[in-house]
């Protein structure tokens, strides 16, 4: 649960609501490689990259980004993380309320009726869903991403991006914010939007911030070495633990064990893995069978 404590300063949300301002974020940030061997920007040539005549005005502005956004050191301004990040919401689209909606059919199958899975990116959300039986992946995918990119493309690097989420979770760390993060089974109940696989939810969350949704627990082991060689003795990428026939949530079996440890069976033709996570995700015993 987020802490009621942790507050914004109203004055970080008022210097982001000037077009100057905003103008100051993003020549700092284009000149932040230039700045690793020429130094950050004085005022009066940043004043002159901004195209501001009146200095007062100019120092004005710099004042209100300055500790939030702007640091000064040696008469010269860098930029702090948030200032980067806010730069990167802003070009990437994420504030944009005006996106295109893409949508293509996909080589992917619904595991219930067979039906050619649908991509499709709308409102900043890339979602993979069969359209009678709910989603199977849905992630956030800002609109820069999708001008760029053709949607199986995207769904390709968000699987990737997931993985990556779901190796972070399982090392306590959340991979939106850095707070902690837990992982919690049996999930009781999945909500109807999505597609339900027929194995065992755990729950994984964030303590600080909003992140907080089901994951098929064999999905928790896609890092774990063993499981990288299993696949790739079956000349199976990584990829393949996610999507399609040999989705480690397809193949594999869970057993929810007394002492609140699962032991997940993974079978890929006569071969496979036992694997007991307790209820962190930290694996306590994998052994090769068949």
């Amino acid at each position: 649960m987020t802490d009621p404590n942790w507050t914004v300063p109203d004055d970080a949300y008022a210097a982001l609501g000037d077009e100057t301002r905003l103008e100051i974020l993003f020549e700092l940030a284009d000149h932040y490689e230039a700045a690793w061997s020429a130094g950050w920007l004085s005022f009066s040539k940043l004043c002159d990259r901004v195209g501001v005549d009146d200095t007062s005005r100019f120092n004005y502005h710099l004042q209100k980004l300055q500790d939030e956004f702007i640091v000064k050191e040696n008469e010269q301004y860098r930029p702090t993380i948030a200032a980067l990040y806010v730069v990167t919401a802003i070009r990437s689209g994420t504030y944009d309320g005006e996106t295109a909606v893409c949508e293509s059919v996909t080589d992917e199958r619904c595991p219930h009726c067979d039906q050619p899975m649908v991509a499709r990116h709308d409102e900043h959300l890339l979602l993979l869903a069969c359209p009678d039986h709910g989603t199977t992946l849905g992630y956030p995918v800002p609109p820069v991403a999708a001008s760029h990119q053709s949607l199986e493309t995207l769904v390709e690097l968000a699987l990737r991006r997931h993985a990556a989420d779901i190796e972070s979770i399982r090392r306590g760390v959340c991979p939106y914010c850095w707070g902690p993060a837990t992982i919690s089974f049996p999930r009781e109940t999945i909500p109807e939007l999505y597609l339900q696989l027929e194995t065992v939810y755990a729950t994984v969350a964030c303590e600080a911030c909003w992140m907080s949704y089901p994951v098929p627990i064999p999905s928790l082991l896609g890092s774990v070495p063993a499981v990288i060689a299993l696949y790739d003795d079956h000349d199976l990428t990584p990829l393949a633990m996610q999507r399609g026939s040999t989705a480690l949530s397809r193949v594999s079996e869970v057993e929810l064990l007394e002492n609140g440890t699962a032991e997940i069976t993974i079978s890929l033709d006569e071969t496979g893995l036992a694997v007991v996570i307790d209820g962190d995700g930290t694996v306590e015993r994998c052994q090769r069978i068949g």
